[in-house]
């Protein structure tokens, strides 16, 4: 059987890496979020015109609804 002193120190031993784990991934979470503020994105590309859908204008190269008067809407 196990004496209580065995006991505590197991509990203060899996607690400890309890902590180690949460330092480390506080840690990660706070360099992946640097690293995600320090990206930059290309503000004429969104992402909203591949869930919009629509028709491919190859004048702008955009997909847009088809009314466009002087785009034109299929490959030469």
């Amino acid at each position: 059987m196990t004496s209580t002193a065995e006991k505590s120190r197991t509990r203060r031993v899996l607690l400890a890496i309890l902590a180690v784990a949460t330092v480390i991934g506080h840690f990660l979470r706070d360099v992946l979020g640097f690293f995600a503020e320090s990206a930059e994105t290309d503000s004429d590309k969104t992402t909203s015109d591949s869930v919009r859908g629509g028709v491919l204008n190859y004048r702008t190269g955009k997909l847009d609804d088809g009314t466009d008067a002087a785009g034109w809407y299929e490959k030469d």
